[in-house]
């Protein structure tokens, strides 16, 4: 059965624990992939190009192969 509480302490302020340890290795985690990411991109970024356009293959594309 429920009850009615006559008196309301308002005198303690629940205080929040903050982030929880697992969220916090989850969320570094995901940065450092981030970052692993962003790197890999950047450092196979010049993968297969050939510079300057002197060197790089040229083919006619108005005509079709025989």
């Amino acid at each position: 059965m429920i009850e009615r509480q006559e008196t309301i302490n308002f005198t303690h302020v629940p205080q929040s624990k903050g982030i929880g340890t697992g969220t916090r290795w989850i969320l570094g985690v995901g940065i450092v992939i981030i970052f692993c990411i962003g790197g890999a991109v950047v450092r196979l970024s010049g993968y297969n190009h050939v510079w300057p356009a002197e060197q790089s293959m040229r083919m006619n594309l108005g005509q079709m192969p025989k």
